[in-house]
C-alpha cells in the first residue's frame, strides 16, 4: 500500500507554541541570455537564489521578533518539513491582531528570510513550545484617545534587513539585522466624536489582557476617518499612526507585554 499524503496533524515550529500555518518558499532568479549562437532561443543557467516563508499561530508575543536570527525548523506528525541552517533565518516582520468584535484570540504573523545559508526540505525535528493558552478578547483594550469602544485593532513591528549577494555568498542572498520601525491601525466606535488630532503624538498601551499590553511610545497618528452609515449601523472610525524614534530631542520605545524592550 503506497503512503498517504501528510495532512497538519501534529506539525510544529521549533519551539514556538500554538502555530497553525506554517510555509517556506525557494525561488531562483535564473542568468538569462539571448544571443546569436542561440539560434533565436533563450539560454538560461544557474543564477541567485533567495527564500522565505511566514508562519501564524496564536498569542500575543511570539517567540521571535523582526530583526532576531533563528533557526527556522518547521516539520509534520512524520518528521519531515524544510529547516534552515543554524542561526539561517531572520524575522522580518511581525503582525499582531486583534479582533474583539468577531470573539477571536490574539493572533501573530511572523515573516522571515534567509539570513544565511539554504532552506532544506525532508527529515527535520522540531517539537511545540507548550501547553497552548492563547488571550482572548474580553480583556483587550487601546489606551489612546477616543478608543474606548475598541472593535479590531493590528500592531505591525518591521525590520528591514537588506539582502546581499556576492562572491562569497555562492549565489546565495544574505542579510543582516536593519533598521526597525512600527505602526498601528484600529477600528472603533464612537459616542461623542472624541478622537485623538491628526499628528497627535502619544503613547499607545496595546492591551493584551492580565493588565499587560505591548506599549509603543512616541507614536504618531497619521489617520482619522470618521464615518456613518445612515442606512443601518454605528458612527464609527479608522485609526492608524506610525512610530517614530524620536521626536522633540525625546526618545521613543517599544516594549512588550513582559517589559522587555525591542526598541532600543
Amino acid at each position: 500500500m503506497s503512503e498517504k499524503i501528510i495532512s497538519g496533524r501534529g506539525g510544529a515550529v521549533n519551539g514556538q507554541p500554538c502555530v497553525d500555518f506554517w510555509k517556506v518558499a525557494r525561488r531562483s532568479r535564473l542568468a538569462k541570455a539571448e544571443c546569436s549562437a542561440a539560434g533565436g532561443a533563450v539560454v538560461r543557467g544557474p543564477g541567485i537564489f533567495d527564500w522565505r516563508g511566514i508562519y501564524t499561530g496564536y498569542g500575543h508575543t511570539p517567540s521571535v521578533l523582526p530583526g532576531e536570527v533563528f533557526q527556522f525548523k518547521g516539520n509534520t506528525r512524520d518528521g519531515k518539513g524544510a529547516q534552515s541552517a543554524a542561526s539561517g533565518a531572520i524575522l522580518d516582520r511581525t503582525e499582531i491582531t486583534w479582533d474583539i468584535e468577531d470573539g477571536k484570540f490574539i493572533r501573530f504573523a511572523n515573516q522571515f528570510s534567509c539570513a544565511t545559508g539554504d532552506i532544506s526540505f525532508g527529515d527535520v525535528t522540531a517539537s511545540d513550545g507548550s501547553i497552548p493558552e492563547p488571550s482572548g478578547p474580553r480583556d483587550c483594550t487601546l489606551d489612546l484617545t477616543g478608543c474606548t469602544e475598541l472593535r479590531k485593532m493590528k500592531l505591525v513591528l518591521m525590520c528591514k534587513n537588506p539582502p546581499a549577494v556576492t562572491s562569497s555568498t555562492s549565489g546565495g542572498t544574505e542579510r543582516d539585522e536593519g533598521n526597525k520601525d512600527a505602526l498601528f491601525e484600529c477600528t472603533i466606535y464612537t459616542k461623542d466624536a472624541s478622537f485623538p488630532d491628526e499628528s497627535a503624538i502619544a503613547t499607545i498601551n496595546f492591551g493584551v489582557g492580565g493588565g499587560l499590553s505591548w506599549t509603543m511610545k512616541s507614536s504618531i497618528v497619521t489617520l482619522v476617518a470618521p464615518l456613518l452609515p445612515i442606512r443601518g449601523g454605528y458612527f464609527q472610525a479608522d485609526l492608524a499612526g506610525e512610530w517614530t524614534a524620536f521626536t522633540g530631542g525625546a526618545q521613543g520605545t517599544i516594549t512588550t507585554p513582559a517589559g522587555a524592550l525591542w526598541w532600543p
